[in-house]
């Protein structure tokens, strides 16, 4: 069966001399990889179509019981330069990349995920703050997974938590007042920055400021409470990159 569809560029694998493993996230066939047969020959019809993050045209050959589809053609539609010329923002891009692997794990096409991290390469593309978008863009992912942190409603007995901060991920978020005994406390402002980023596109979400390494502690605690919800240990490569090129 053949099939064509737009796809991002999340991961590239050498193969051999001259292909490639991709994994893809695409509009209408979701995650997907695909071999890239010459795609590394300094002719090969796939040139310059198949860099991170570039989006491109594709068609695929698949064959049924096959999890590793057949690249047979590949036209570029955005080739993300600014994220390639600039090393932060590429970090944060492939960070990005990792959460999708990690937390999108079937291959059931979801178009807002799709257009979710179309949004997210743009905005981080258009320079810093990176942070801001990056946890927007995770807290936006893990609703569409099935897996959204509960901010406004005990995760325990359903009634309005008001400012409560008290926390049980495992429950799936924020624990009221009167529930506190089996939750501990996260810091109120990571609360308040997914509700307003909720009520705001991503492009404003580097309007909201938190305190010194706020961002860098929602992240983990983003993290964690997808560890709970996943049963997976989540380990981002890319999160050391960030972090030396932050310190340098």
């Amino acid at each position: 069966m053949k099939a064509s569809t737009q796809a991002f560029v999340l991961r590239r694998v050498r193969w051999s001399e001259s292909s490639l493993i991709l994994t893809m996230y695409s509009l209408d066939l979701g995650r997907m990889s695909a071999i890239a047969k010459g795609a590394l020959r300094p002719k090969s019809a796939f040139f310059g179509a198949l860099e991170l993050f570039s989006r491109s045209e594709i068609s695929v050959s698949r064959k049924s019981g096959r999890e590793l589809d057949t690249l047979t053609d590949a036209s570029a539609l955005d080739h993300a330069g600014n994220l390639r010329t600039e090393p932060l923002a590429f970090a944060h891009a492939c960070l990005f990349a990792e959460w999708i692997m990690a937390i999108i794990t079937g291959t059931e096409a979801s178009h807002p995920t799709f257009h979710l991290l179309a949004t997210v390469l743009e905005r981080l593309s258009e320079g810093p703050p990176y942070w801001p978008v990056l946890c927007s863009g995770v807290e936006r992912l893990l609703r569409l997974a099935g897996v959204g942190i509960e901010v406004d409603r005990c995760t325990k007995c359903g009634e309005d938590a008001g400012r409560s901060n008290r926390w049980d991920p495992l429950s799936g978020g924020v624990v009221c007042d009167v529930c506190s005994s089996t939750g501990r406390t996260v810091p109120g402002g990571f609360l308040e920055f997914i509700r307003k980023s909720r009520q705001m596109p991503i492009k404003q979400v580097r309007s909201l400021k938190l305190w010194k390494g706020g961002y860098r502690q929602s992240f983990e605690i983003m993290r964690e409470f997808a560890e709970m919800h996943t049963d997976s240990r989540l380990k981002f490569k890319s999160l050391a990159v960030v972090e030396d090129i932050e310190n340098d």
